[in-house]
């Protein structure tokens, strides 16, 4: 059997689809930032044109987020069901494709069909020869009907990528809608207990950015990755010592009758002055020296293994590196707090009770919009469950 044109590039094509899926990240660059400042802006002046809010439009803004979240959470497991899908579909298809290959060796295809005929007229006897004639025909026709089944995986495939396409679209629209509802909560509501920053202070911080990107020279329409030199790493590494969780990760919670988001993992059974380690290879690219939800943050941007990703490490009693510094997996970041800055033990930090570290990771280098591309740290490490012991680097 000789294959068409057309069935030898269904051939090659799973091949190239092997490597479709890997992650991608948009170039930032510093119209970016520019664009994000008077986004920032634009929310900070129509916050404080709408500081007094009712106690019932607070209510129904949380319901909203805690429904959005809820869709974002099933849209996140319907692409990870699909992502499993797809998967499963490259381990068929190598199937297919081993088994077509060892069956496309025993009948020497690339021959043209002459081995056919040796094989038939090699046969001692008319029996013989009816008997391997019903081999070949039995196996040409098992072939065909291996590339037929080949070829549907490749187009049930195809059509797996346009859903995930569409559930990605759709996931950004929903993250972008919690951001906004998200920020002007933190604005106006004092008790509002989000760990992260407030919109002034992202402002604020955000304008040393670009500050000190320009000071690079930088221009407004460069990749920021091709002005500022960042490390690359292969894997990860735990950001303590030793530990245990104390808390995890969760889009939507409620602390004191107050809707909240948990975007890390609390990790304790460490005392303050505890080293504080980067968990990979990356540039420091944001640091909170105050926040009265989270005390001191240190934000890193990473790449590893080609991805882009955000590190946070909150509740810091002292931070250890400095702006636009490269750090590798044995840099200290700072030292545990969360127990003296806590505020029920006088200090400023509202969000924390005891000694421990928050750690978050985020897709992208996203210091000033973390919380809406964050993801479980689970998804990356195998940390203990809470009461079930202790993780070591």
């Amino acid at each position: 059997m000789v294959l068409g044109e057309d069935m030898k590039k269904k051939l090659v094509l799973f091949i190239t689809l092997m490597f479709i899926f890997i992650p991608t990240t948009h170039a930032q660059t510093l119209n970016d930032l520019y664009n994000k400042l008077a986004s920032l802006e634009e929310k900070y002046a129509s916050s404080n044109n709408s500081k007094k809010l009712t106690e019932s439009e607070i209510n129904e803004i949380s319901r909203q987020i805690n429904d959005i979240n809820a869709s974002i959470a099933s849209a996140q497991s319907d692409i990870s069901k699909a992502q499993k899908d797809i998967q499963d579909s490259y381990v068929k298809i190598e199937e297919k494709k081993q088994e077509t290959d060892e069956l496309l060796k025993f009948l020497q295809v690339s021959s043209g069909g002459n081995a056919y005929l040796e094989y038939l007229f090699d046969a001692d006897n008319y029996t013989d020869f009816i008997y391997r004639y019903a081999i070949v025909s039995q196996m040409s026709g098992y072939n065909n009907k291996l590339m037929e089944e080949l070829e549907t995986l490749i187009n049930d495939l195809e059509e797996k990528k346009k859903v995930l396409a569409q559930k990605e679209e759709s996931l950004q629209a929903q993250r972008d809608e919690v951001s906004n509802k998200r920020d002007i909560l933190r604005a106006n509501l004092s008790e509002l207990t989000t760990e992260g920053t407030t919109i002034e202070q992202d402002i604020a911080d955000l304008k040393k950015d670009i500050e000190y990107y320009t000071s690079l020279g930088c221009s407004r329409n460069q990749d920021l990755s091709s002005c500022v030199k960042q490390p690359s790493a292969s894997g990860w590494t735990y950001p303590l010592h030793s530990g245990c969780v104390s808390s995890e990760y969760t889009s939507y919670r409620l602390d004191w009758g107050v809707g909240s988001e948990h975007h890390g993992i609390d990790l304790a059974c460490n005392p303050e002055g505890t080293n504080v380690y980067a968990t990979a290879a990356g540039t420091v690219a944001r640091i909170v020296d105050y926040s009265t939800c989270g005390g001191k943050m240190v934000y890193v941007y990473h790449r590893v293994n080609g991805v882009e990703y955000t590190s946070v490490y909150m509740h810091l009693l002292s931070i250890n590196v400095g702006y636009g510094q490269t750090v590798n997996e044995n840099t200290v970041i700072g030292k545990v707090g969360g127990g003296s800055t806590a505020s029920v033990n006088g200090g400023y930090d509202k969000c924390t009770t005891g000694a421990h570290l928050h750690f978050g990771l985020a897709s992208g280098h996203v210091a000033y919009s973390f919380n809406s591309y964050s993801f479980n740290p689970r998804d990356i490490f195998t940390f203990p469950q809470i009461g079930g012991g202790y993780f070591y680097r």
